[in-house]
């Protein structure tokens, strides 16, 4: 007989440490919509999310590193990214924040983000975020991080996911999406102690 537990990969990385990580008091449903990390259905440990205190419900905040030759209305991530047509991303607070139209996933080196302009291609190295509404310099979060994921999750069913609310020694470089400083203020905010190493 085999224990099939089918909460957790098998696969995991030090992301954080866990001795003084702190987490949020019982479970949170993730929210219906959220897109899988790959085709087998995950997603991550340490990916940003908005965890919701009275419904009990958990957003992923969506990020992508942008990747050298954008332009005005393509923009290059990174493979990988959580991101679908009609999502609205931007680069910066109160920056402009644009509509994708098409993601275009055939490089293997990157997939294409199309969308209106931006006013000037997002620059190489910046990450972007899920923003609340399409404007000109007016960007703002759809949802404020103010949690991590605290492990590998199979999204199947209603999934239950549990919140890190507070870690230390985080290791950027090993976690599954990258975090823009617009994501980190939001994380510190409210008392809560996020350490990027």
């Amino acid at each position: 007989m085999n224990l099939n537990i089918g909460t957790k990969d098998p696969v995991n990385k030090i992301l954080w440490d866990e001795y003084d990580a702190k987490r949020a008091q019982g479970g949170f449903s993730l929210a219906a919509d959220t897109p899988s990390s790959s085709a087998s259905g995950w997603i991550l440990k340490g990916l940003p999310m908005a965890v919701n205190y009275t419904t009990r419900v958990a957003e992923i905040v969506k990020t992508a590193v942008v990747i050298a030759g954008s332009t005005t209305t393509v923009t290059r991530v990174a493979k990988g990214s959580l991101f679908i047509v009609g999502d609205i991303v931007a680069n910066v607070l109160s920056g402009n924040a644009v509509a994708i139209t098409g993601i275009d996933t055939t490089n293997a080196d990157y997939d294409a983000l199309t969308h209106l302009t931006n006013g000037g291609a997002f620059v190489a190295g910046t990450v972007l975020f899920e923003a609340a509404a399409v404007s000109t310099g007016g960007a703002a979060y759809l949802f404020a991080a103010n949690a991590l994921l605290s492990d590998n999750t199979k999204i199947s069913g209603t999934a239950t996911v549990s919140a890190v609310i507070s870690a230390q020694e985080i290791q950027e470089l090993n976690l599954p999406a990258s975090i823009p400083t617009a994501v980190k203020t939001a994380l510190n905010s409210n008392g809560q102690y996020f350490q990027f190493v």
